[in-house]
């Protein structure tokens, strides 16, 4: 029987590659995005097989969407794989911040992860599924970097969040892990990684001298939600080609 993976945020480049892994695993695939971006996630999936991928529209802002997708779509799937992809940035001075744009990012990059997560969760103790719950955190997490107050806050706090679900997760078999890249070098932002003060201020902080790529992360989560790691959890994987050793 197929398993089935949980990918919030499927239709981002890492979320792609995330997808990708999964059904080359032969699971089935519940894909998650907000609906503006919807169109792109059925662009992405119009030649797999049909059934293997489903699509639902999810705003991890909104506590009655996640409620309604627990309702409606949990309750009908055991779930065996969540891998949290969906996230929010926004670069902005410290003393520009407000306390509307504070919420929207921690909302978005924390508060509905975890409910998220916690809805799984329960999914899987109900089936007795041994899962595991990978989360895409940041560098930023353990590493600051201005302009990204909340940001910075949301991803430490997935982290933290990762080692607690490990610890109370684990008297029912279900791993949780995170993956911190750092930048990952995407279409949508390759004019900026490449711009000059990118070059200069970011990636001269990377030893190994160069930008991640999606499929660096997919590797990562899959690593983390395979058999192959069994014998980890509350683990934060940094994927940053040496940022924050330094």
């Amino acid at each position: 029987m197929a398993k089935t993976v949980l990918i919030t945020g499927a239709a981002s480049e890492i979320g792609q590659e995330i997808l990708s892994v999964f059904l080359k695993r032969n699971y089935k695939v519940i894909a998650t995005e907000i609906s503006g971006q919807m169109d792109t996630l059925l662009e992405i999936i119009k030649n797999e097989e049909e059934g293997r991928v489903k699509t639902f529209v999810l705003d991890l802002e909104k506590v009655e969407d996640i409620t309604a997708f627990t309702n409606s779509v949990l309750a009908n799937y055991p779930i065996h794989d969540l891998v949290n992809v969906a996230g929010i940035n926004i670069l902005r001075s410290f003393f520009e911040w407000t306390a509307e744009d504070l919420r929207k990012v921690m909302n978005i990059n924390w508060v509905g992860t975890f409910l998220l997560s916690k809805a799984v969760a329960e999914n899987m103790i109900v089936h007795s599924i041994k899962g595991s719950i990978t989360t895409i955190s940041s560098q930023h997490a353990v590493a600051a970097n201005k302009e990204r107050v909340p940001y910075c806050v949301s991803k430490a706090g997935l982290v933290q969040l990762t080692k607690v679900l490990g610890l109370e997760l684990a008297p029912y078999k279900i791993r949780a892990n995170c993956v911190s890249p750092t930048f990952v070098l995407t279409e949508k932002n390759k004019h900026l990684l490449y711009s000059n003060q990118f070059l200069d201020q970011e990636l001269t902080k990377i030893p190994l001298g160069s930008y991640a790529e999606p499929k660096d992360v997919a590797n990562a989560v899959e690593f983390l939600s395979s058999d192959s790691s069994s014998m980890i959890t509350g683990h934060n994987l940094i994927v940053d080609g040496g940022w924050t050793i330094q």
